[in-house]
Formats: structure tokens, C-alpha cells, sequence
């Protein structure tokens, strides 16, 4: 009898060993969802940085764009008037110290064309232009002595060209006017009228102007 129960027992805990060996361990707990959140603050919405464009400033002057070019070509136009000034001052100081020589270079000048209003043919064109050929030359050299370095004297390039045309191209279009052409002398006329209106009004501000 009691070697009876004592085997019922041994059965009886192998079957619960073997029963325990045989059942799956029990799954993990699940690990916790994170917790929630709150979305980062984002900055205010600039539609001048999503375009790349700088943002719009008032002009600190308060005044428009047509304004300000106006303001300042107003500002640039009294600079030039200025430098006009004080350029056109220096200019009569310069040529002040030279007026006999002015004077004299000028007269040439005026003499040389005069010498022309006697040709009525072309070989009396030539024989002045050979008559003055020296004659010009002189006056040349002459009146480089005026403004030897350059960029002094108001109206030395003035009788560089007078006298140029009249040693060549006012006696040519003179002769071309004996055979029906005008037009060259005409323009030739023109040319030297308007340069001599602006040696003689010059030299009558020169003469007018205080040391």
C-alpha cells in the first residue's frame, strides 16, 4: 500500500514536470508607446527669404526714386557749373600774359583771308597762296610759342585750323567755286567765321579780365 501511493506520487510529479516543459514561455509585455510630442514652434512664414529677394526698405530721406536722381543730377550739374568757372578763370589768366601775342597771331590771320577777297581767277588763288605760303608758316611757329605745352590757352587750336585752311582748303574751295562748286567755299566760310566770332569775343574778355 504505501509503495503504491509513493509511485502515484512520483507519477504524479513527473506529469506536472513534463506538462511544465511542454507549455511556450508567456510573451513579453509590450514595451510602452513614447509619449506624444508637442510639434516644434515654427518661425513666421517670410515670403521675401522663400524668394531670395532682400526685403523692401523706406528710404531713410523720405523721398522717391525720381526725386533722388533729380536731387542728384542737381548736384552734379553745380559741381560742373563750378569747375567751369574756376577752368574758364585759369584759361584768362593764362592767355592775359600772352595777349600781344594773341594780337598779333590773330591779325595774321585775318590778313591772310582778306588777301583771297582780290582773286578772281584761279591762277590769282595760286599765286596768293604761294604769295603767303612764308608767310603762314611764320605765323605758325609764332603762335606755338603761345601755349607751348598745351591745354592753357582758350583758342590755339582755333588758329592751328584758320590757318591750316587757309594755307590749303579755303584757297581749293575757292578755286572750285570759279567752276560752278559753291559748296566748299561756303562751308570753308563758315568754318572760319564761326572761329574768329570766338578768338574775338575771347580776347575781348581777356582784355577785360583783371590780373
Amino acid at each position: 500500500m504505501t509503495r503504491a501511493l509513493v509511485a502515484a506520487a512520483l507519477f504524479s510529479t513527473v506529469g506536472l514536470l513534463a506538462c511544465s516543459k511542454e507549455q511556450p514561455a508567456a510573451p513579453p509585455a509590450p514595451a510602452p508607446a513614447p509619449a506624444a510630442t508637442a510639434p516644434a514652434a515654427t518661425a513666421p512664414h517670410d515670403g521675401a527669404a522663400d524668394s531670395g529677394k532682400p526685403k523692401m526698405v523706406a528710404n531713410p530721406d523720405g523721398l522717391s526714386l525720381a526725386d533722388r536722381i533729380a536731387k542728384r543730377q542737381a548736384a552734379e550739374k553745380k559741381l560742373a557749373d563750378q569747375l567751369a568757372v574756376e577752368e574758364n578763370k585759369r584759361l584768362l589768366a593764362y592767355d592775359k600774359t600772352k595777349l600781344p601775342l594773341h594780337k598779333q597771331v590773330f591779325a595774321d590771320i585775318q590778313k591772310y583771308r582778306a588777301a583771297y577777297a582780290h582773286a578772281k581767277t584761279k591762277s590769282d588763288v595760286e599765286k596768293i597762296r604761294a604769295k603767303q605760303q612764308k608767310a603762314i608758316e611764320a605765323t605758325g611757329k609764332k603762335m606755338a610759342t603761345i601755349d607751348p605745352k598745351g591745354g592753357n590757352s582758350n583758342i590755339v587750336t582755333d588758329y592751328d585750323v584758320m590757318l591750316n585752311a587757309l594755307a590749303n582748303d579755303y584757297p581749293d574751295a575757292l578755286e572750285a567755286s570759279f567752276d560752278g562748286d559753291k559748296k566748299p567755299l561756303e562751308e570753308q566760310s563758315a568754318e572760319l567765321d564761326k572761329r574768329q566770332k570766338k578768338v574775338a569775343d575771347w580776347l575781348a574778355q581777356v582784355k577785360a579780365a583783371k590780373k
